[in-house]
């Protein structure tokens, strides 16, 4: 079972090149990817339809009869470059947004991880004892990270509120729990903090299941905005969750 042996605990530094890598899984190049989900999707959005048109008003041109010198097939070799290349723009330009929110990350929070998440705030890893193919290079007991959840807690700005942010699960570990585990790490954490009255979190449309998830374990919709432009649109979801007094029903393991 691919959960078996999972532990939830605090970050360590050992953990970030593993940390990095899963943000480049779960943004870029896996295959359930943000970037591989958003550009199927938006391959039936209206600017890709408009292209689709294009390129095959295009191609019906190219094949009528008369040669290439025919104003017709002139039109028409325009008409579908110009369907590809808006094609193409829009799937561009879309993997250049999500690669420019890795590099942001890698940049900001996720460049220091025990400064910005420091207490009060915390950041969440699940992990499992890890195997080397070769013994005796020192590396037999590393773990191996397979997903994490930062709560983004600053106290000294907004006392009542924090974030739920960089919620990734590695895809080799997904609907077997792992997330719900993070969550609730996450949720018995902030439970110890008197002042805080609510959690909130953004997510995107590519998102479902963590957006069932969240859900479930007392997350609303608030607001959504659209990003993007006439190329596509993305949408962010803004989620609110209130703090409830009561005790703990997670145990976290610190080690």
């Amino acid at each position: 079972m691919a959960s078996e042996g999972i532990y939830i605990r605090q970050y360590r530094p050992s953990d970030l090149p593993q940390i990095r890598a899963l943000i480049w899984e779960a943004y870029i190049t896996s295959d359930d990817s943000v970037t591989r989900i958003g550009r199927r999707t938006i391959r039936l959005n209206r600017t890709s339809l408009i292209a689709y048109v294009l390129g095959g008003v295009g191609l019906v041109l190219l094949s009528l009869p008369g040669g290439w010198y025919t104003s017709a097939v002139i039109i028409g070799a325009l008409l579908s470059l110009a369907g590809v290349a808006l094609f193409s723009e829009v799937q561009y330009t879309f993997t250049q947004v999500e690669v420019g929110f890795c590099k942001d990350a890698l940049k900001t929070d996720i460049q220091d991880i025990a400064g910005y998440y420091g207490p009060p705030a915390a950041f969440f890893v699940a992990a499992r004892p890890g195997h080397t193919e070769k013994p005796g290079s020192g590396f037999e007991d590393a773990e191996e990270v397979v997903g994490y959840v930062a709560f983004d807690y600053q106290p000294h700005k907004s006392p009542e509120k924090a974030e739920l942010r960089r919620m990734i699960v590695s895809k080799s570990h997904r609907k077997h729990g792992v997330g719900g585990r993070l969550v609730r790490a996450l949720l018995a954490h902030a439970e110890t903090i008197p002042a805080l009255q609510y959690i909130d979190l953004s997510t995107t449309q590519f998102h479902l299941a963590a957006q069932r998830m969240y859900e479930r374990l007392g997350w609303e919709l608030g607001s959504v905005h659209v990003m993007g432009g006439w190329l596509w649109k993305m949408e962010i979801r803004h989620f609110r969750k209130p703090i409830q007094e009561e005790a703990a029903s997670l145990k976290v393991l610190v080690q």
